[in-house]
């Protein structure tokens, strides 16, 4: 039986399509922000604040002040806010997507994560990225990544010996980006990633539930309570599974689009059945993307549909399968879809390797 609740959130219910483009330098963990459950320590009675700090999808969740929408901290007096989005990953080896359909059974868990995004800005990205501060997130328990690294409430993921420059920097379990979304030449928001990478050696193999917490140094900056999270019921995934299908062209290995396909396991039945629309999702992502196009770059582009897409068309690039691509072109190294449910992430990678 599916423990997940399950809450439909859009009032527009139709197939109309949105699609982003964006070209994003350093290979982030990415995550589309939708919500979860709104933290004890947050604000009940608050008003709603409309300023530069707090984005549409913030100002929403203190105006309801639901608790379905977000692992939350809000301090109404200093308008900051923490917001953490827990999320598992599974990855599958591209070949087997390249012009047709894989089984569902052929996805491998690779690991847990923690993304949390914040206005609060101080200590602000010169100190974190130079060691100045210590910034990191501390599990409840001991948990241990893929290669054994283990974190607990003494030992965090965090900034010691990070790398980078510009707007972000980090490790292998610790990641920092600073973003203006207003173009003023100020950071609006950082988004730590814990950790930032897919390998399942740096994951974390599971979600320990309790009371993490981000701190600064021996400072508690926000408390993030976790129930506990599990997508695995007898061996078998138990939320929704995309599948997907690399349309191109054999001679010229031009990508046309990608079909997906959705199956979730009956542990009744023992088998993976086919689900064609779902109350269950309300926004899927699909992305191509392309690491080896320069050192510590990305190229993505990125499909989002209400619902679940079934179709995900790429127009902006020449994207090619990178075994068959030339040194200049942008090759699709990898294939990812993504869903939220009730704050928690559920993303799936096709790579070239895994």
């Amino acid at each position: 039986m599916n423990i997940f609740k399950f809450r439909r959130t859009m009032e527009d219910g139709d197939s109309k399509v949105a699609i982003r483009l964006s070209v994003i330098l350093g290979s982030m963990l990415l995550l589309v922000f939708l919500s979860g459950c709104q933290d004890k320590n947050s604000a009940s009675d608050s008003s709603p604040v409309t300023s530069k700090k707090l984005n549409s999808s913030i100002v929403d969740v203190v105006r309801n002040n639901q608790p379905e929408d977000g692992y939350f901290n809000y301090d109404a007096d200093k308008d900051i806010y923490y917001r953490a989005v827990p999320g598992f990953i599974w990855q599958g080896v591209m070949a087997v997507v390249d012009n047709q359909f894989a089984d569902p059974a052929a996805y491998r868990y690779a690991g847990f994560s923690m993304q949390v995004e914040t206005n609060e800005n101080r200590p602000d990205l010169e100190h974190i990225c130079s060691n100045s501060v210590f910034i990191a997130l501390y599990p409840p328990a001991a948990t241990a990544t893929g290669a054994g690294a283990v974190f607990d409430p003494v030992t965090g993921l965090g900034n010691d010996s990070v790398t980078g420059g510009g707007s972000q920097c980090g490790n292998d379990y610790f990641r920092l980006q600073a973003l203006d979304d207003d173009g003023d030449g100020a950071w609006d928001r950082f988004q730590y990633s814990f950790p930032p990478g897919e390998s399942s050696e740096v994951l974390l193999t599971e979600a320990v539930p309790g009371g993490w917490q981000l701190r600064n140094g021996a400072v508690v900056l926000a408390d993030f309570e976790l129930p506990s999270l599990s997508p695995n019921e007898s061996g078998e995934l138990r939320v929704l599974m995309p599948v997907p299908r690399i349309n191109r062209d054999i001679e010229t290995g031009l990508v046309d689009s990608v079909d997906i396909r959705w199956w979730h396991y009956n542990s009744t039945t023992s088998l993976y059945e086919p689900i064609h629309s779902s109350d269950q999702i309300y926004r899927s992502a699909v992305a191509l993307l392309d690491r080896g196009a320069a050192i510590n770059a990305e190229i993505r582009e990125e499909y989002q549909a209400y619902g679940l897409a079934d179709r995900a068309v790429f127009p902006k690039y020449p994207w090619r399968v990178i075994g068959d691509a030339n040194v200049d072109d942008v090759r699709a190294t990898a294939v990812q879809i993504w869903y939220q449910l009730d704050g928690v992430a559920y993303r799936f990678v096709w790579r070239v390797s895994v």
